[in-house]
């Protein structure tokens, strides 16, 4: 018990970098990427995972998958991601540590499959960085560059439960409260001359009140009358979020002086994540899951204006998992869990009417540390966009450590 609270206090203090940045310039469109998990644990299965429950491993994307959880739960992450990019002839490369988020859970009954489940999770993140030689504004002046930035993103803090319904029908339910902040920056830089450099600052803070609900269906293998196939289940799981409150503000500064050009309130409205899947073991060892997500970024608006630069977007992945026998007398790694994801994302991302996609193929294990406790990691690699039509291609690396830890907190005495 003394090593989880340790690690939630540690945590909690890295919470101040929550908002992962993942270096792409198409972040700058929307609310820049979406978040499906958190954990090393989903990264290393496609990302989804939406049927899947486990007692050992909890995420985000299906409430209901968490009516297995019997002991007190600690998950959390930090990764590494860099990039890889290519716009006509230039290269380049940004990289970053980077922390993902901390979920809590404990049971209340185990009978009824009802787990407590709290968390602060990224929603969306925002991070490029982009710079151009200009030629005179006037001709006292001369050269200037101009460097375009973004930074930040929208966070969740969510506290939800599972509960099993009759027929073993699992339900779950949350309450979300998101809140961020995305800011835009545009410097001027001038170049062999004595004019003032200057700086534009645009911030949205967003915040309001959302929900997550999901389902997941009892195992339907007796159906296939088959005596390799066990627990075949389906889930399906949707985000609703309501108007979120966006407080907007842009402000100049040059080295003498800071002025708020503009200062107000307005609404942001982000259309619904739905998400489906289904997942089954063979020979009670490896579990396959098949999964899709979809959100239609095309109903997204701002202030009541749809900019025009999005879409649809759809999330498409399967995961591989290799679950050993638990046997005495085996040794740690060949009690390992192993596993394997791929995924094809059509992005949120328009450009003059070029759709952005992307791939991705990712593998990880999970070692254990004691009986109820491991450490996760995930290797990602992947690619989106294109060096064509003065586009970026970018190819991107990421490595995710996540630490899954439970212990028994309550246990009832002894009549």
């Amino acid at each position: 018990m003394k090593l989880i609270k340790i690690l939630i206090a540690v945590f909690f203090v890295l919470q101040i970098s929550l908002l992962a940045q993942s270096g792409s310039s198409y972040t700058r469109l929307g609310i820049g990427d979406a978040v499906y998990s958190f954990s090393a644990y989903g990264l290393g299965i496609g990302g989804l995972g939406v049927s899947l429950s486990n007692p050992s491993y909890f995420d985000i994307v299906n409430p209901a998958s968490w009516n297995q959880i019997n002991k007190t739960r600690f998950s959390a992450s930090l990764s590494y991601s860099g990039s890889f990019l290519s716009e006509n002839s230039s290269n380049g490369f940004n990289g970053q540590f980077l922390f993902n988020g901390l979920a809590f859970a404990f049971p209340v009954s185990d009978s009824n499959g009802a787990t407590i489940v709290m968390g602060l999770v990224p929603y969306s993140t925002v991070n490029y960085n982009a710079s151009g030689e200009n030629g005179d504004l006037v001709q006292a002046t001369g050269n200037y560059q101009t460097v375009y930035q973004g930074n930040g993103g929208l966070s969740k803090f969510f506290i939800g439960t599972s509960y099993k319904l009759p027929f073993d029908l699992s339900l779950g339910v949350t309450l979300n409260y998101y809140f961020g902040n995305i800011n835009y920056i545009a410097t001027s830089e001038f170049i062999n001359s004595d004019a003032a450099n200057s700086n534009y600052n645009l911030t949205y803070s967003p915040s309001g009140l959302g929900s997550n609900i999901g389902l997941i269906s009892p195992d339907i293998s007796p159906l296939f009358h088959s005596g390799t196939i066990s627990n075949f289940r389906i889930g399906f799981a949707a985000e609703l979020l309501g108007q979120l409150r966006t407080d907007t503000i842009l402000t100049s500064t040059t080295t003498s002086r800071t002025d708020t050009i503009v200062q107000g309130t307005i609404q942001m409205k982000i259309p619904v994540r739905f998400m489906a899947g289904l997942s089954f073991a063979i020979n009670q060892v490896y579990c396959i899951s098949l999964d899709v997500a979809s959100q239609n970024w095309s109903q997204y608006s701002f202030n009541g204006v749809n900019p025009g630069d999005l879409r649809n977007a759809t999330k498409f992945s399967a995961g591989f998992q290799y679950r050993p026998m638990q046997e005495s007398g085996t040794t740690s790694w060949q009690q390992t869990i192993w596993r394997a994801g791929i995924s094809y994302e059509q992005l949120q991302y328009d450009i003059d009417g070029t759709g952005i996609n992307q791939y991705s193929v990712a593998v990880g294990f999970s070692y254990p540390l004691s009986q109820f406790n491991t450490v996760d990691l995930t290797l990602l690699y992947g690619t989106r966009g294109s060096s064509q039509s003065d586009l970026v291609l970018e190819h991107f690396i990421k490595m995710n450590i996540g630490l899954s830890l439970g212990e028994l907190w309550f246990v009832r005495a002894k009549d």
